[in-house]
C-alpha cells in the first residue's frame, strides 16, 4: 500500500469514534502481539472470543470497541507517520502490489474494503461516514466480524512496519 499526499481538502486526525476503552486498547494491543508473534492458533481464539455475540457484562470488551481502537490505531500511525495534511491537501491510499502495479479494489474481499473504506473516510474527516461505517460493522455476522477485525489488525501489522518517510518540519506560530 502506498499512501501519499496531494493537493486538495483539509487536515486529518485519528477520531475512530474516540475509543478510550483501556479494555479495548488491552485486547487491541494482545492481538496485535499476536500477529506480531504470528500465533495462529491463539490469535483464532481471541478473535472468536471478541467477534462472539454480546459477551457477558464485564467479561471483555465488546467487538466494536475493539474494532474501532485498532481503526484509530491504523488511521494514528498514518498520521504520525506522514505529518496532518495542511491546507489544501488530503491523504489517498493507493494500495498496490509489490511489484507496483495496483490492486483492483472491488477484487478485495468485503472485510478488506470495509477496513479501506473506514480508514479512508477518517483519513479524509468524513466523520459522518467513517461512524456509519463503525456502526454497520457491529451489525455483520460473527464470520464477517471475525474476518474484519482479523483485516484491520493486518492492516495495522503493515502499516506499522512499512517504510514511510519521517513526518514534514512545521512550523507553528
Amino acid at each position: 500500500m502506498a499512501m501519499s499526499r496531494t493537493g486538495h481538502s483539509r487536515s486529518m486526525g485519528s477520531n475512530a469514534g474516540s475509543p478510550t476503552s483501556s479494555s479495548a486498547a488491552a485486547v487491541g494491543g494482545r492481538l496485535m502481539q499476536l500477529v506480531g508473534d504470528r500465533d495462529v492458533v491463539r490469535f483464532s481464539g481471541e478473535i472468536s472470543r471478541v467477534c462472539a455475540e454480546p459477551p457477558a457484562v464485564g467479561e471483555q470488551p465488546e467487538y466494536g470497541d475493539v474494532l474501532a481502537w485498532v481503526v484509530d490505531a491504523i488511521v494514528g500511525v498514518v498520521t504520525a507517520r506522514l505529518g496532518a495534511a495542511r491546507p489544501g491537501e488530503r491523504f489517498i491510499l493507493d494500495l498496490r502490489f509489490t511489484d507496483g502495479g495496483f490492486v483492483d479494489v472491488d477484487a478485495l474481499s468485503a472485510s478488506e474494503r470495509w477496513v479501506l473504506r473506514t480508514v479512508s473516510a477518517f483519513l479524509a474527516e468524513d466523520l459522518a461516514e467513517a461512524q456509519r461505517s463503525l456502526t454497520a460493522a457491529e451489525q455483520f455476522d460473527v464470520t464477517m466480524r471475525a474476518e474484519t477485525l482479523a483485516d484491520a489488525l493486518i492492516w495495522l501489522d503493515f502499516v506499522l512496519d512499512v517504510d514511510l518517510p519521517d513526518p514534514p518540519d512545521v512550523t507553528t506560530a
